[in-house]
């Protein structure tokens, strides 16, 4: 498969542990929620209740059980027979009471073979910023439709989809920069300000900083951008002469993309 030509097209799924932007078709190892809207399919693992062990449905089971063998004796069946059925309905009943569903997980087909096509989030605090933009995005793409005497409806949910691919790319990014960034908030031993180590690890540090602060800015601008495009496309659904305010927000979200790929 290759990267995602005209119509542009973004997979998105979750799971309880990660979550997945992908220029390829994603999936879910169990039936997903499924939404799908302009340019992007959004998967959702749906949640596995907990389930505790069920006491009072095995003594239950185990009461019908006796009963059953009890009849099975008057009846004047054979014990080995009595006693194999017994314990085939009570194995049945305790395993069905006592299994659990193990949870949904994201499948990538095409991640191994395209790894370019995939970005990868497992941190908290990037899948929260990723599900934050996402939800930023729906609410530009809802308004789209009022407004096609600015943008092509489909134009605009594809550089809607655009600047969710370049998030998930600047949160894959930031997310790697996260441990070294708290590894270096950490006290560290008390060496000569002068030595080639401490030198070292202060270029290091101004390093990674300088790196983090080009990511929180990228970040801050296609935030903006997708709250601009909502915000102007819903005002000029009421105000046809705010029609310009949503051709220069679509042509912002065009330069946040296009700057990079």
């Amino acid at each position: 498969m290759s990267p995602s030509e005209p119509p542009f097209h973004l997979w998105i799924a979750a799971d309880d542990t990660r979550t997945v932007a992908a220029l390829a078709p994603l999936k879910v190892s169990r039936a997903p929620l499924k939404h799908e809207w302009g340019s992007i399919t959004d998967l959702r693992a749906v949640p596995v209740p907990h389930k505790s062990s069920n006491l009072a449905g095995i003594i239950v089971l185990a009461a019908l059980v006796l009963i059953g063998a009890f009849g099975l004796c008057l009846s004047g069946a054979p014990f080995l027979v009595i006693f194999f059925l017994a314990a085939l309905v009570l194995g049945i009943g305790l395993a069905a009471s006592l299994s659990k569903v193990p949870p949904a997980q994201v499948v990538a087909p095409d991640e191994a073979a395209f790894p370019a096509l995939h970005r990868t989030l497992h941190e908290e605090k990037e899948r929260a910023d990723f599900l934050e933009l996402i939800e930023l995005a729906e609410r530009a793409g809802r308004a789209l439709p009022a407004v096609e005497g600015a943008i092509d409806p489909v134009e605009g949910g594809e550089l809607l989809a655009q600047a969710l691919w370049e998030a998930a790319d600047v949160l894959s990014r930031r997310q790697q920069l996260r441990p070294q960034v708290v590894r270096q908030q950490q006290p560290t031993p008390t060496v000569s300000p002068s030595s080639p180590a401490a030198q070292a690890l202060a270029e290091q540090r101004e390093k990674a900083g300088a790196l983090w602060e080009e990511t929180e800015a990228e970040l801050a601008r296609i935030r903006t951008a997708l709250e601009l495009a909502g915000v102007a496309a819903e005002n000029a659904a009421h105000d046809p002469s705010a029609l310009d305010a949503v051709h220069e927000a679509y042509r912002e979200l065009a330069d946040v993309y296009g700057e990079r790929f």
